[in-house]
C-alpha cells in the first residue's frame, strides 16, 4: 500500500462518517443552532465544502476551474470562512444544494489525492493566495491535515445531531440494562 493509498482510504473514511452523520440531521434542522454550539449543520458543510477545496485541493494542485464555476468560493468564504459566524437564515433549497456540493467536493478531493505519486507528495504547498498554509509544508501535511479537520468537524456534526435529536447510534448495537 503507497502513502497515495492510504491518504486516499484515510479520506475515504472521513467522508464516509461526515457524510453518515449529516444525513442522519433533516435538512429541515439544519439552520439549528443551539446556544452551547454556536454552530449548525448548515455552516458545518459550508465549511466543509470550502476547506477541503483549500487543504486537499487548491495547495495541492493549484486553482480548479469546474470547482469554481460551481460553487461561489469567494462568497462561501464569507459566510462559512474562518472566522465566519454561523447564522440560522437558510435560503429555499440551501441544505439540498449544499448537501450536493460536499458530495462534488468530496468526490474531487478523491480524484485529485488518487492523482499525485509518492514524489508529488513530498513536494511543498502550493501558496496560490496570500494566506499561507496554517500547519502544511508539504502536500501530505496538507492532504493529512484535511483528514483531521474533517473528522474534527465530523465530531461538531455528532453533537449537533446530539443537541438536535438524539444521538446518532452509528450502527452499534444497543446494550441491555
Amino acid at each position: 500500500m503507497t502513502v497515495t493509498d492510504v491518504l486516499i482510504k484515510q479520506t475515504q473514511d472521513a467522508h464516509l462518517w461526515t457524510n453518515k452523520l449529516i444525513d442522519a440531521v433533516p435538512f429541515a434542522e439544519w439552520h439549528t443552532t443551539p446556544q452551547v454550539l454556536s454552530s449548525n449543520v448548515k455552516w458545518q458543510v459550508g465549511h466543509l465544502i470550502l476547506s477541503e477545496y483549500y487543504h486537499a485541493i487548491l495547495v495541492v494542485s493549484g486553482f480548479d476551474e469546474e470547482i469554481t464555476q460551481k460553487i461561489d468560493l469567494k462568497t462561501y468564504n464569507q459566510r462559512f470562512g474562518y472566522g465566519s459566524v454561523p447564522v440560522a437564515k437558510v435560503i429555499e433549497n440551501e441544505p439540498e444544494m449544499l448537501r450536493a456540493q460536499l458530495q462534488f467536493m468530496q468526490a474531487k478531493v478523491i480524484a485529485n489525492i488518487s492523482s499525485l505519486n509518492s514524489k508529488d507528495i513530498e513536494q511543498k504547498v502550493l501558496q496560490p493566495i496570500k494566506q499561507k498554509h496554517p500547519v502544511a509544508i508539504t502536500k501530505f501535511d496538507a492532504i493529512s491535515w484535511n483528514i483531521k479537520h474533517t473528522m474534527w468537524h465530523c465530531g461538531q456534526i455528532a453533537t449537533l445531531k446530539r443537541l438536535i435529536s438524539g444521538g446518532f447510534d452509528f450502527g452499534l448495537p444497543k446494550r441491555s440494562s
